[in-house]
């Protein structure tokens, strides 16, 4: 998503409110509509978009009062730093949880399986049946799609060969997790070793957070703790709200649209298809756990 949203949120609505980008930043067959004062899904998605691009787009219709092209209100102001909060928050936990366990005796990491305790012979213990543990596989599977689908919307969008990045939008810390705004342009030499560290420390990212919840998913299911399932239920949290602020930063004047198309199509698949599969599919698990209470 555009940096500058941080500064001047209401150049992301349909209709331009501030200073536009110049037409040559804009699809062919969208240089005038945020000129002659196109309003409605027309001016808000420029070019040829897809349907799921047009129901994710629904989420600002929605939250921004039923409206395409009004400027902003409050609501999305405050929901999309929100959920740019909860995503950096998600990973860089991720991170700290990982040294933290390479600390402790045992490691948590690799403390358990998704399988329930067995005795030395392999039997389950306590006449335990097992029925259910496919869903362990079918979570942790779903959690690594999702968040894999996550990182190549920034690898796609920061790496990618999107729309170079004009002088109203900020393109600097590309490490973050703020933007998909493509990398600065220069010598191809400089734009590929940028382009291989965004890789690599994308999938570093990536890697950390799927780990991460591998051991929260085996602890919750092995030993039914129900304090990594309450950390479990902050990263549905956190995943949903992260989602939403790229629901409501595909279209506009430099949403993601505009600079990156198949970043944009990724984003929205996972808003539409790959967030409900996750938020439902964890729920249940959740259930299924059904882990003792701690008592008041």
């Amino acid at each position: 998503m555009a940096m500058q949203a941080t500064f001047t949120f209401q150049n992301l609505g349909g209709k331009p409110t501030g200073a536009a980008p110049p037409k040559a930043f804009l699809p062919a067959d969208a240089k005038e509509r945020y000129y002659d004062g196109s309003d409605g899904l027309r001016g808000y998605l420029p070019g040829q978009s897809s349907l799921l691009e047009i129901l994710a787009s629904r989420y600002h219709y929605v939250f921004n009062g039923c409206e395409y092209h009004h400027d902003e209100n409050f609501v999305l102001m405050i929901l999309r730093p929100i959920g740019w909060g909860c995503r950096l928050a998600f990973y860089l936990f991720s991170v700290v949880f990982l040294v933290i366990a390479m600390m402790r005796d045992p490691n948590p990491v690799n403390q358990y399986t998704f399988s329930r305790e067995r005795d030395a012979e392999g039997a389950l213990k306590n006449d335990q049946t097992d029925v259910f543990e496919w869903a362990v596989y079918v979570t942790y599977i779903v959690w690594v799609a999702t968040i894999l689908t996550e990182i190549l919307t920034y690898v796609v969008g920061r790496g990618g060969g999107g729309k170079n990045p004009h002088k109203g939008q900020c393109s600097a810390f590309p490490l973050t997790l703020f933007n998909r705004v493509s990398i600065n342009g220069g010598e191809n030499d400089l734009r590929c070793i940028q382009g291989i560290i965004l890789l690599v420390w994308f999938l570093a990212l990536g890697a950390s957070a799927s780990t991460m919840l591998y051991t929260v998913i085996s602890h919750l299911f092995v030993k039914r703790n129900v304090y990594f399932m309450f950390l479990f239920m902050v990263f549905i949290g956190f995943e949903a709200f992260a989602a939403l602020s790229d629901a409501i930063s595909i279209g506009g004047i430099d949403g993601l649209a505009v600079q990156n198309k198949p970043a944009s199509w990724l984003v929205s698949f996972r808003v539409i298809v790959m967030m409900p599969v996750t938020v439902i599919v964890s729920i249940f698990f959740c259930v299924l756990c059904n882990p003792p209470w701690p008592s008041v």
